[in-house]
C-alpha cells in the first residue's frame, strides 16, 4: 500500500517534474526509484516458518479474495481461520459473504502472491546494505520455495491461475505495463518473471553477484522440478533467454572490473548450464516443439556472446592465473552450445547464399534449423539436473546472526 501510494503520489508529480526536466537534468535522476520502509522482522519470520515447517506452504497457498488496497471490509474479520488450514477457498465463517463485494474484478489472491509482489519491491533497488539484506532474504525464503515438492506441485499446477501484478522499476528504454491485461497463469510463471526482471534490471557497476546467483538457483531448481515432473509450462521462455544472455554479455563487457571483485566464472557457469538443460532436457519440458526450435533460434542469433564468451574463458583457462580453473569449466560447459552454432551457421549461410537473401528471416531461419537436427551430434552432459540443497548451517548461519 505504502509503495503504491509512493508511485501515485510520484506520477501526479509527473507534471511538475516535466517543466522542470530541463532543471533536473543536472540534480537528480528523472527515473529515480520510489524506495519504502521493508519490515526484517517479519521477513524472518517468515523464513523460519518456510524453512523448518514444512506445513507452511499450505498456509502460503490457502487462497482468499483479493482486497481492494482502498476497500477495507466494515466489519473486522476473525484472525484464527475457524477452517482446518489447506482448504480453499475460506468458508463462509472466516469471511462473511455480505463484506465480499460481489464483482468481477474480484481475484483470488494467497499470501505467496502477497510475497512475490513484496519481493518485486524490495528486489528493485539494492543499493544500500539494508536494501541488500532484505533483497537476499527474499530471494533465499524464494530458494527454499523452489525445493519443496508441495509448493511446486502448487506452482505449477495448472488448474490453480493467478494474475500477479508484479511491481517493475521504471526504466527509460521500456514503457510501464498496463495491468489490465495481465494473463492468468500458474504461479510459477510469477516466480519466473520475478527473476527475469531482477536479471534485467541490475546489471550494474555495484554488481549484486551474491543475488544473482541465488536467483539463477532458483530458476535451475525449478526447472529441474519441471524436467522431473516432465511439467510443459506455457510460458514465455525467450524472454528468460535473452535475459541470462545478456546477462553473460554483461560479465564480459565488464570483466576487469567485476573480477576485481567476483568469480564471476561461477556465475556465467551457471547461466550456461541453464542453456545445457533446455538443449539436453527441453524435449521433456518446453511446451511445444516450435518452442525447442526456438531455443536453438535464440542460441544461433546471438551467437556473437557466446563465442566471445568462449574466448574469453579460453584466454584466462591457459594462463596460469587464479582463474584458470573456474575459466576451464565455463570452456567445457559451452561444448554443446558451440557445437550447435558451428553446426548450423554454415547451414543458415549456404542457404542464403543459394537463395540469394541477405537477411534470412526468422521463418527462414528455423526451417534450415528444423531440417538439420538430425545432423547435428551433442555429448551427454551429466549433472545438469541436480542441485545442491539450500542450507542455512555454515553457508548463511552469519548473515542471519547479523540480521538479527
Amino acid at each position: 500500500r505504502q509503495y503504491k501510494d509512493k508511485e501515485e503520489e510520484h506520477q501526479s508529480g509527473f507534471l511538475s517534474a516535466l517543466t522542470n526536466m530541463v532543471g533536473s537534468m543536472f540534480i537528480a535522476d528523472a527515473d529515480e526509484k520510489i524506495s519504502v520502509q521493508t519490515n526484517e522482522a517479519i521477513l524472518l519470520a517468515l523464513y523460519e516458518a518456510v524453512h523448518l515447517n514444512r506445513n507452511f506452504i499450505t498456509v502460503l497457498a490457502q487462497s482468499h479474495p483479493e482486497m481492494g488496497l482502498m476497500t477495507t471490509p466494515a466489519s473486522p474479520i476473525p484472525t484464527t481461520p475457524v477452517t482446518p488450514l489447506g482448504t480453499t477457498p475460506p468458508s463462509s465463517d472466516v469471511i462473511s459473504s455480505a463484506e465480499l463485494p460481489l464483482d468481477a474484478d474480484v481475484q483470488t489472491s494467497n499470501l505467496l502472491i502477497t510475497f512475490l509482489k513484496y519481493s518485486s519491491i524490495v528486489m528493485q533497488d539494492t543499493k544500500d546494505e539494508h536494501r541488500l539484506h532484505s533483497g537476499k532474504l527474499c530471494l533465499i525464503i524464494l530458494t527454499c520455495i523452489a525445493e519443496d515438492q508441495y509448493a511446486n506441485a502448487f506452482l505449477h499446477d495448472d488448474n490453480m491461475n493467478f494474475r500477479v501484478n508484479l511491481h517493475r522499476m521504471p526504466m527509460r528504454h521500456r514503457k510501464k505495463a498496463a495491468d489490465k491485461n495481465l494473463p492468468c497463469r500458474p504461479l510459477v510463471c510469477a516466480v519466473l518473471d520475478l527473476m527475469v526482471e531482477f536479471i534485467v534490471t541490475h546489471m550494474m557497476k555495484e554488481f549484486p553477484m551474491d543475488l544473482y546467483v541465488r536467483c539463477i538457483q532458483i530458476v535451475h531448481k525449478l526447472l529441474c522440478y519441471q524436467k522431473k515432473c516432465r511439467v510443459r509450462l506455457h510460458y514465455t521462455w525467450r524472454e528468460l533467454w535473452s535475459a541470462l544472455i545478456n546477462l553473460l554479455k554483461f560479465l564480459m563487457s565488464n570483466e576487469t572490473v567485476l573480477l576485481a571483485k567476483h568469480n564471476i566464472f561461477t556465475l556465467a557457469l551457471m547461466v550456461v548450464n541453464l542453456f545445457n538443460m533446455f538443449i539436453t532436457y527441453g524435449d521433456t519440458f518446453l511446451p511445444t516443439p516450435s518452442s525447442y526450435d526456438e531455443l536453438y533460434y535464440e542460441i544461433i542469433r546471438m551467437h556473437q556472446n557466446f563465442d566471445n564468451l568462449y574466448s574469453m574463458v579460453l584466454r584466462l583457462s591457459t594462463n596460469a592465473g587464479q582463474w584458470k580453473e573456474p575459466a576451464s569449466k565455463v570452456t567445457h560447459a559451452l561444448v554443446n552450445i558451440r557445437a550447435i552454432i558451428n553446426h548450423f551457421n554454415p547451414k543458415i549461410e549456404s542457404y542464403a547464399a543459394v537463395n540469394h537473401i541477405s537477411q534470412l528471416s526468422e521463418d527462414q531461419v528455423l526451417e534450415v534449423v528444423r531440417s538439420n537436427y538430425d545432423t547435428l551430434t551433442l555429448k551427454l552432459q551429466d549433472g545438469l539436473d541436480q542441485y545442491e540443497r539450500y542450507s542455512e548451517q555454515h553457508k548463511e548461519a552469519a548473515f542471519f546472526k547479523e540480521l538479527v
